[in-house]
């Protein structure tokens, strides 16, 4: 921004002197400026933003200078390209005012802060600016590029799903933020777009929230039957896919601005292989190369290499007592294998374990072979767990998730079954409960 303020200057001092020699003086205020270099350019590709160097010097006592003679006629030239410049820079920046209120009194006086999130992973902020509550109101005003995004927080350090923090699109004009019972957004379209939506998807939340709370009531109240029990789960099940149908209809609608790029990137994952496919389809090439977006393309290339029909994919992992061993060394070997993804901190894993426990007591003398991955970090919580909940077949424990076989098998989540065939081949994935009972029955009978 600096630099490009500078060339203004210039190019008005430079069409005063037509074919004279000439000397730019400058005054960098930044003190972090000492010593950096200043340049003279000369726009010679408008259309990639490339430059020529005409001239260096560099900022000195917070003073630089540059003397030069140039035509007149490549003068006008350097003059027309770089008044461009900056009317090109100035469309890709917005002047925003963020005007808030916050209704409850107990935050008279309390700072405000205006938030960077520098890591998705652990919701971490670098603080921009901050302000106070007066009145129960608070401003900020800058000049950022338009619609990047940062959050308004009571708070210094928000937590995720607190009442105290809000993301803001940065648009031209005034954004309005109010602090209420429900935080709201307002003021510029993208901004009231996204909390309409906020509001609709709420509506869908409350009434989520009605059947899981009469569902608990019944249970505890022990008034809960079998056919009460079905219709709610029924329920919940159809209002669920009417809000994740609320999610696609809106991505579709605004994925070409920042409020539904937004909207894909925080939920992506809760969408199915297919319908993830149809949505990354219309992303442009930033947002697929997004840390979320690109994660789940990696995943759905992985999908299709440990689909059924496609022979197991190898791997090597330590074993609980440290030495390493691949799944080669049970897959492909003439029997039947089911390899069991799961952790010991895993509930639904947990109790899966009597149902494996019963199947490798069946069948292992049959031609079927069964290995569990453990995706434990903590070794001591495998080894407890493998003795108490007598689980005898063997062990691989993948210790880095990040880069893992949870990313090399597609996983989505645990307890996550594949079962191969005696030569090595993916016969079905994600087997539990009855389902798997019934394919072993069928296989060995």
């Amino acid at each position: 921004m600096r630099k490009i303020l500078f060339l203004l200057l210039t190019t008005l001092f430079l069409w005063s002197c037509q074919n004279q020699n000439f000397t730019i003086k400058g005054t960098v205020a930044d003190p972090a400026f000492e010593g950096v270099a200043v340049y003279l350019l000369e726009l010679t590709d408008a259309s990639t933003f490339g430059f020529t160097t005409l001239e260096t010097t560099n900022v000195c006592r917070k003073t630089c200078f540059v003397e030069l003679r140039i035509k007149a006629r490549k003068m006008k030239k350097i003059i027309f390209l770089l008044l461009a410049a900056i009317v090109l820079w100035s469309c890709q920046n917005a002047t925003f005012t963020i005007k808030g209120t916050v209704t409850d009194p107990a935050f008279e006086g309390v700072a405000v802060y205006l938030l960077e999130l520098t890591d998705a992973s652990t919701f971490g902020f670098a603080t921009l600016e901050t302000t106070n509550v007066v009145n129960g109101t608070f401003t900020f005003t800058g000049t950022a590029d338009e619609n990047a995004t940062l959050y308004v927080s009571l708070t210094e350090a928000p937590t995720r799903g607190a009442q105290n923090h809000t993301l803001v699109i940065l648009e031209r004009g005034t954004i309005e933020v109010r602090f209420n019972d429900v935080i709201t957004v307002s003021g510029t379209r993208l901004n009231t777009l996204l909390s309409d939506f906020r509001a609709e998807e709420r509506k869908f939340n409350e009434r989520l929230t009605t059947i899981v709370q009469r569902f608990n009531e019944m249970h505890t109240a022990g008034t809960l039957t079998d056919e009460l029990a079905e219709e709610m789960r029924t329920e919940h099940a159809k209002i669920n896919g009417e809000l994740q149908n609320l999610y696609i209809t809106f991505i579709k609608s605004n994925i070409g601005n920042e409020a539904g790029k937004l909207m894909l990137r925080g939920s992506i994952n809760a969408f199915s292989p297919e319908t993830q496919e149809e949505l990354i389809a219309l992303a442009d090439d930033n947002l697929r190369a997004y840390p979320s977006i690109a994660n789940v393309i990696t995943r759905l290339e992985s999908a299709q290499k440990v689909a059924v029909g496609q022979r197991f994919t190898d791997f090597t992992l330590p074993n609980p007592e440290g030495n390493e061993v691949s799944l080669s060394d049970f897959a492909g070997q003439g029997n039947y294998t089911l390899v069991v993804f799961w952790a010991t901190w895993c509930g639904p894993c947990i109790q899966s374990v009597p149902q494996l426990r019963e199947i490798y007591a069946r069948y292992q003398n049959r031609g079927f072979e069964m290995v569990g991955v453990s995706f434990d970090r903590n070794h001591d919580a495998l080894v407890n767990g493998i003795r108490e909940l007598n689980i005898t077949w063997p062990q691989m424990v993948d210790l880095n998730r990040e880069n893992s076989v949870w990313s090399l098998y597609a996983i989505r989540g645990i307890p996550h079954t594949v079962l191969l065939n005696r030569e090595g081949y993916i016969i079905a994935n994600s087997l539990r409960g009855e389902a798997l009972n019934s394919k072993l029955a069928e296989l060995m009978p």
